[in-house]
């Protein structure tokens, strides 16, 4: 009986949070283009191909895409929300009100692609007791598609 309470917990403690519904939030991907900052003439990066190199010394301007997210309905249990890139780097944290709006820079679109920081955006909702109540997944793949809670949305 011990052994079967034990491997309950185990399970349940184990279970996915569940991913926020498409009509309760809106995300647009805002497309400009920035000039890559300038790179250090006096380091030299022996892990580089000469593919990085040319992309990182590029002159002129390049794609960069920021997300605007816009929370339209709040459930009951959700209170707060904090948003991670790739699953443990904390991007900032926000009390939820009514119509939360905020954007997310995700990067240059050739960093996206060779999935750097950035391709990979989870969006957590908690209720009082700081336990997760649901999520957004936004992620760009090697081949530039986007998805959203993993639902094809665009191709950058």
């Amino acid at each position: 009986m011990y052994t079967l309470l034990i491997i309950l917990v185990s399970f349940l403690s184990q279970q996915e949070v569940p991913f926020k519904a498409d009509e309760e939030f809106t995300i647009e991907l805002d497309l400009s283009f920035k000039q890559r900052p300038p790179a250090s003439n006096y380091t030299y990066n022996f892990d580089e191909t000469s593919r990085e190199y040319k992309k990182r010394t590029m002159p002129g301007p390049t794609p960069y895409v920021v997300l605007s997210v816009v929370i339209n309905k709040i459930n009951d249990n959700e209170t707060r929300l904090k948003v991670f890139q790739e699953d443990n780097k904390l991007v900032f944290s926000k009390k939820l009100k009514e119509k939360t709006e905020f954007s997310l820079d995700a990067g240059y679109t050739d960093d996206l692609v060779d999935q750097l920081p950035g391709h990979y955006h989870v969006i957590y909702f908690y209720n009082d007791k700081r336990k997760e109540v649901s999520r957004i997944v936004i992620n760009f793949d090697k081949d530039g598609n986007y998805s959203v809670n993993g639902k094809p949305r665009g191709k950058i």
